[in-house]
């Protein structure tokens, strides 16, 4: 098991995961909810995951590769796009 702690300035909102679009422009792919909310930290297996946001705050980037390695803390952040 790996903890990840994804970050954002615009408070606290759903992370979804889903599957990696084909470029940094384009929003994630067949996201799915997670139950699990930004800036604070949660639990999943280990692994290669691709996190986004659920808000209609305009933010950046769109998503995230994440690699989840147990014992080592994963930690990202989305800001506010301005």
């Amino acid at each position: 098991m790996a903890i990840v702690r994804i970050r954002f300035d615009g408070g606290e909102v759903p992370i979804v995961t889903g599957s990696f679009p084909p470029d940094e422009s384009t929003p994630i792919d067949l996201p799915s909810e997670t139950d699990f909310v930004t800036n604070k930290a949660f639990i999943v297996d280990q692994g290669i995951y691709c996190f986004g946001l659920q808000t209609d705050i305009p933010h950046k980037p769109l998503w995230q590769r994440v690699q989840a390695v147990d014992g080592v803390p994963a930690q990202v952040s989305f800001a506010r796009a301005t």
